[in-house]
């Protein structure tokens, strides 16, 4: 086949729910969410610098970050567009007393519920439509001076991670990533729709919590002092 018939995929909103709806429900990709391997590390960051009171997880996957908020004593609410995860969310975390629910997109959520507002590994993934719907409700559900968490890889190399179906030749980032961020430009993004920013900066987020994530991220440092894989941004509503 010649190269003329290679294309970049357009990621279309039906695309993106059924490329999410068989993660969610493959049995065997479970453990690879990012929540789920570095999300203590994460909540040790940002509570360095906010307090996090009632949460929102927006694109909150399969719940590990709303769990680890949970047993911190969060009220959360979890959000995703695939209805198969929101159903998983919901049977998983039924009679959790910290547990406010979990629904298909933010429309059913009232205003300023939220002290804290976390997007995961999400920015990444929206094009500027949903990246500007995704910030648009995020400062609604946020309380005046409540506060908006990113994550995102740090300058990441999208051409590094694409792949190409053999069947139409599609080529597309391998978890559907549509762009890379750095702290500046992720900050001054963020604060065109209404956001202070507090902390943007690069940082290498952990598998461990408490004295093993310092050792760790202190390792990782000294060892790789050129490029630190996690992105993280905290900013305050304004207004």
């Amino acid at each position: 086949m010649s190269n003329a018939e290679r294309h970049d995929l357009e990621w279309t909103s039906e695309q993106v729910r059924r490329f999410w709806d068989y993660h969610s429900g493959n049995p065997a990709l479970v453990g690879q969410y990012f929540a789920g391997t570095v999300g203590r590390s994460l909540l040790r960051f940002v509570e360095k610098h906010i307090q996090i009171g009632t949460a929102v997880d927006v694109g909150c996957g399969g719940g590990d970050l709303m769990l680890f908020l949970m047993q911190r004593g969060h009220d959360v609410y979890g959000v995703d567009q695939s209805p198969v995860t929101v159903e998983g969310i919901n049977d998983r975390f039924a009679g959790l007393g910290h547990f406010k629910g979990a629904t298909v997109g933010t429309d059913r959520l009232s205003d300023g519920i939220a002290d804290t507002v976390f997007l995961v590994e999400v920015v990444e993934h929206l094009d500027d439509a949903a990246l500007n719907n995704s910030l648009d409700e995020a400062r609604r559900l946020l309380k005046p001076g409540g506060h908006l968490v990113l994550t995102t890889p740090n300058e990441e190399d999208l051409e590094a991670s694409k792949i190409q179906c053999p069947n139409c030749l599609a080529v597309f980032h391998q978890v559907q990533h549509v762009r890379s961020w750095s702290a500046e430009t992720l900050s001054r993004r963020v604060s065109l729709q209404g956001f202070e920013t507090r902390v943007s900066k690069p940082t290498a987020l952990t598998r461990y919590d408490g004295a093993f994530d310092s050792a760790y991220r202190l390792f990782y440092y000294l060892r790789r002092r050129r490029h630190r894989p996690n992105l993280i941004y905290i900013g305050t509503r304004t207004g």
